[in-house]
């Protein structure tokens, strides 16, 4: 399945969130980047996203195909949804791709909404930190014309491909375990280390371009 209508004048809805485990990452996606109207696929190895996300119910799906169904059916409204791949069984490299090919699948240039993807554990499930490959690369590097915006997680911006920090519009810095994570993240972003290293848990640094500013999440 591929995707239709491309549509160079959609603007770059991707975005990234990186900081170590505890910093908040998940809440950020919960709570920064989707809305209750918002169509949401969600990749989610360890049962993050289970109940509800922005006031509506998760529909969990195991089996891929089952999710491949329903998000395609979902896909042909313009309703919001909220659907997630969560296998029963320790998730892949191979898991997340299959996930980002049935996501990649189902772009719509001209749909009235825009697919949110959220990608849970991106460096777990990414084969190397060069260039983004497969399904997962095609998003952030053609997804934007499709009328997808993922939303990527993940602890180290080391561990993942630098196609990930390059092709995203936003960028939302987390708490970092070391220094050295604070200065690479400066060095790809333009954030000043000093800014992020004093960062506590659900505080935040959202940048838009080349501007940022400072927040926290609450619930």
């Amino acid at each position: 399945m591929q995707p239709i209508n491309p549509n160079n004048a959609l603007k770059n809805g991707h975005v990234f969130a990186v900081g170590m485990s505890g910093s908040g990452k998940t809440s950020a996606a919960k709570k920064l980047f989707i809305k209750p109207a918002d169509q949401v696929a969600i990749f989610d190895p360890v049962g993050d996203y289970e109940g509800k996300l922005a006031g509506r119910i998760v529909r969990r799906y195991s089996n891929l195909l089952d999710f491949a169904a329903a998000l395609i059916a979902g896909r042909k409204t313009n309703q919001g949804f909220k659907i997630s791949f969560q296998p029963s069984f320790e998730t892949t490299p191979v898991d997340f791709d299959n996930f980002c090919r049935i996501a990649w699948g189902v772009g719509n240039g001209k749909h009235k909404k825009p697919l949110k993807v959220i990608c849970e554990e991106v460096a777990e499930h990414s084969l190397s930190a060069g260039k983004a490959t497969g399904y997962h690369g095609k998003l952030l590097r053609l997804g934007r014309k499709f009328n997808i915006h993922t939303i990527n997680l993940f602890q180290r911006g080391q561990e993942v491909s630098k196609t990930i920090i390059d092709n995203c519009q936003r960028a939302c810095v987390m708490m970092q375990k070391t220094k050295a994570s604070a200065v690479y993240l400066e060095r790809m972003t333009g954030i000043a280390a000093e800014a992020i290293e004093p960062l506590a848990p659900l505080e935040y640094l959202l940048q838009d371009g080349k501007e940022y500013e400072k927040g926290k999440i609450r619930w």
